[in-house]
């Protein structure tokens, strides 16, 4: 196992240099591109809303969660929160667009993620979901969450100076 050693002050004088980096980032650039990237993601769930049933029963199986119930209120369960969950990314693409514009509702939906995620961890288990869906279902929501205030928090910072390329 590799281990890096610091000598007094060493430590203090890299983290000094990133923070001196890091003030050059730009926030409104990073929260458009982390909406488009969890955009993107809800996007792809527009494909289980068309899905034919024995796609999503052979990836039920793939899962590793046995059979799927059969029933007409788990189909339409299935394919409308699907379809909810991709138009949701439609609206992280359309607040991407505009970061300072759209700021209430970028706001909004970090607090949205954040209180989403313990509320997604005890349904997924509850449910019955493997611990690594749990994790990655709570997890992202949460990570998300507190990226995208943060960026918002980031951008108002006493000194900070953007990058003329800011949206």
């Amino acid at each position: 196992m590799n281990r890096i050693y610091f000598e007094d002050g060493q430590l203090s004088v890299i983290v000094r240099r990133i923070n001196q980096e890091m003030k050059y980032v730009n926030p409104r650039l990073l929260q458009s591109w982390l909406l488009r990237l969890a955009g993107t993601v809800e996007l792809a769930a527009f494909g289980a809303a068309a899905m034919p049933r024995q796609w999503m029963e052979t990836a039920h199986r793939w899962l590793g969660l046995g059979d799927m119930p059969e029933g007409a209120v788990v189909d339409f369960m299935i394919r409308q929160a699907s379809f909810t969950y991709g138009l949701h990314g439609v609206l992280m693409w359309l607040l991407a667009a505009d970061v300072v514009r759209f700021r209430p509702l970028i706001v909004f939906t970090g607090i949205s993620y954040i209180v989403a995620a313990p509320v997604f961890v005890v349904i997924d288990s509850t449910s019955g979901m493997p611990w690594w869906w749990t994790a990655a279902d709570g997890g992202s929501c949460l990570c998300l969450g507190i990226v995208l205030l943060y960026l918002v928090w980031s951008e108002h910072r006493p000194g900070r100076q953007l990058l003329s390329i800011s949206r």
